[in-house]
């Protein structure tokens, strides 16, 4: 009830009588996997992440293996979780449960491709918004940046990457921005460290660490 008034700050009051006496522990599996889908909602609209995908990956695996409804309604709010945590689902699964509004942002960042990620998220806007993930899906954009950042690396194939190249490719996308935004989205991965390495101001340049630039192991929290 307290999902459909989008009032969730009172979800708190009954949370914690549940878990104080552990009541979600005594229910029946059905009962335990609706409790850990609505926690797992509440935590990803409060940006616990970790414990949300938790929550909701337990409700997953527990639900019923025709219960492909239950398992849809799931993985509406864990595909965002975890694609900003940087974890992509694949094909099969998006189209075995027909989460289509879900691709392009699939495709878009695991190819780096902003132009794709943008129209994905345009497209299927009014979907999103009524779900509550737009605005977590939005934040995905780092991933694909970071992705975008880690092709032109491959390519360019030196630890010192121009951000006049840079911005090249940003023009090719169709989506031109300036040298000085082009740094601050790369301090910004910098910063939270999906990117390892340092920018020169003066010479207009990011160099990257030859050690591991682009790390798989840091996660979104």
């Amino acid at each position: 009830m307290y999902f459909r008034l989008n009032i969730l700050r009172l979800c708190k009051n009954l949370i914690r009588p549940v878990e104080t006496k552990k009541l979600h522990e005594k229910g029946t599996m059905a009962e335990m996997i609706t409790y850990r889908y609505y926690i797992g909602r509440l935590n990803m609209f409060e940006d616990q992440h970790e414990s949300a995908e938790t929550h909701l990956d337990y409700a997953l695996q527990h639900c019923h293996k025709d219960a492909i409804k239950n398992k849809r309604r799931i993985l509406k709010y864990l595909v965002p979780i975890k694609l900003y945590r940087g974890r992509l689902p694949t094909t099969l699964l998006l189209d075995k449960y027909g989460l289509e509004e879900f691709k392009p942002i699939v495709e878009g960042i695991r190819k780096g491709d902003l132009r794709t990620f943008q129209d994905g998220l345009v497209r299927y806007q009014d979907t999103f918004i009524r779900q509550g993930t737009y605005l977590l899906l939005e934040k995905c954009k780092t991933v694909c940046y970071r992705n975008l950042f880690k092709r032109v690396h491959k390519i360019i194939d030196s630890h010192q990457m121009s951000l006049n190249h840079v911005g090249k490719v940003f023009k090719w996308l169709g989506m031109p921005i300036d040298l000085d935004e082009i740094e601050c989205i790369l301090a910004n991965l910098i910063f939270i460290g999906v990117v390892r390495g340092y920018l020169s101001h003066s010479k207009r340049i990011l160099v990257l660490s030859k050690r591991d630039p682009f790390p798989t192991s840091v996660i979104m929290k």
